[in-house]
């Protein structure tokens, strides 16, 4: 997992990679910065940890984008899955 605030403070991004077959629920508790507004999630995922895409061969990875709208107090990460989400800041702290 990994989180960063855009360079205008706007939105604050975080990451999750789960490459494990369970599903863990986290909680998104943020000091510092209050968000509110729209958000948005890209997912990538595969039937396997092996799944790639190879040329001549039907995509075995997909990515979609996700509007999940405010910001939730915890977020469930799927099996196998790449998880970007972008949440937008309403106040940020210096």
């Amino acid at each position: 997992m990994f989180a960063a605030l855009s360079p205008d403070r706007k939105f604050l991004t975080v990451a999750v990679v789960n490459a494990t077959e369970s599903e863990p629920k986290l909680d998104l508790s943020v000091a510092g910065v209050r968000l509110a507004g729209s958000s948005t999630l890209w997912q990538m995922t595969g039937k396997s940890l092996d799944a790639a895409d190879r040329v001549g061969q039907p995509p075995q990875v997909e990515v979609k984008e996700i509007a999940i709208g405010d910001a939730p107090h915890s977020l469930t990460v799927a099996p196998i899955n790449v998880n970007i989400y972008r949440f937008s800041v309403a106040e940020a702290r210096q």
